[in-house]
């Protein structure tokens, strides 16, 4: 029976005099190899790292396939994935950035560690961190490093919020993810408004110039 459970963290370091909504996270897997490799969010697109060349957006990721004595495949996971560790083949910190903004960023994870951690950058310079305790619990996991345990973790950013920047982190050997997806967020309602200004503006300017 695949575990779900929600975590909606209460603090946030909000910049000065701006007021975020929360995001939440949720997880779902069990111990059973292969369970919830891939989204079941409706509308997401999937980076699987199959292609061998890791996105631009990603600093300082490696990506493997197999298992080793520095990393673990995700159970289940019989592709490329990506590892992060203090190994002479990793780097203990990969961060992937997305300038525009998403409302939602969900990944794949096998053997959940204490020592591994996720931190999320908001629009607003806020940000939050997900411990591999934390993240174990979000689907009534231990963070034992079973190499068993595989599990999909979703954070949803709140109302009036985008994801900029999701960092991986572990300070041992190692955190392996795959199946990276993510949403786009929608632009607000003033971008718009600017968006149709702007185009208001160079078709007066056009129609001067015609004139």
């Amino acid at each position: 029976m695949k575990i779900l459970s929600t975590l909606a963290l209460a603090t946030l370091a909000a910049a000065a005099g701006s007021a975020s909504a929360l995001p939440t996270f949720t997880a779902g897997g069990t111990a059973l190899a292969g369970e919830g490799l891939v989204t079941s969010v409706a509308g997401a697109t999937t980076i699987d790292f199959n292609s061998g060349i890791l996105p631009a957006n990603y600093i300082d990721g490696a990506l493997f396939t197999g298992t080793d004595g520095n990393h673990a495949a995700p159970p289940g996971d019989t592709s490329m994935y990506l590892s992060v560790g203090i190994s002479s083949d990793q780097h203990p910190l990969v961060t992937a950035s997305f300038a525009s903004g998403l409302s939602y960023f969900g990944f794949y994870m096998g053997s959940p560690d204490g020592y591994n951690s996720v931190t999320y950058t908001f629009a607003d310079q806020s940000s939050t961190t997900l411990t591999g305790t934390e993240l174990a619990s979000l689907a009534g996991n231990l963070p034992d490093g079973n190499q068993s345990v595989g599990m999909y973790v979703n954070a949803f950013a709140g109302e009036g919020e985008k994801i900029t920047s999701v960092a991986f982190h572990s300070s041992s050997n190692a955190f392996e993810t795959d199946n990276h997806a993510f949403i786009a967020a929608v632009p607000e309602p003033e971008t718009y408004a600017m968006l149709l200004a702007g185009l208001g503006l160079l078709g007066f300017m056009l129609r001067r110039k015609a004139s």
